[in-house]
């Protein structure tokens, strides 16, 4: 952006200003969903990130407190490659991936399945620190 963009938008009014995106999750339950996936650094960690894309709800978990989200809600799981805990849920994903395209390689399994619709089972749960913040997980990945 340049210094007269900037100017620009800083003398417009604070509605013009783009609001902040919100972040979610999938509702806890069986989805179906397009991945992709990639490489990120995150305070010096390595992650997978695993990108969804509702395809559709097939069953909530809480259908009474959580209600069927609209197709092309897009979030992300990250599996932490410098722990067993990261590296545990992501051979949860990638071997169902690896087995359906008959590779052995990670990388290999994860760049097969790009733009693959699969179906996931989710859980959610607070989070540790902090109970107002909801976490994520992928228990769960069919390929069907």
């Amino acid at each position: 952006m340049s210094i007269s963009n900037i100017n620009d938008l800083l003398d417009s009014s604070i509605d013009d200003l783009a609001d902040l995106p919100e972040f979610q999750l999938l509702n806890s339950g069986v989805h179906r969903v397009t991945v992709n996936f990639s490489k990120k650094e995150i305070n010096g960690n390595p992650y997978v990130v695993m990108g969804m894309k509702l395809v559709e709800t097939l069953e909530l978990a809480n259908p009474g407190d959580d209600t069927v989200q609209e197709p092309g809600l897009e979030c992300d799981s990250l599996f932490n490659l410098n722990n067993e805990f990261g590296q545990g849920n992501l051979k949860k994903v990638v071997t169902p991936l690896a087995k359906h395209f008959g590779v052995g390689k990670i990388s290999d399994a994860l760049e097969a399945a790009q733009g693959c619709e699969v179906v996931v089972v989710i859980s959610t749960k607070p989070d540790k620190k902090d109970p107002t913040v909801k976490r994520m997980n992928v228990t769960r990945l069919v390929v069907e």
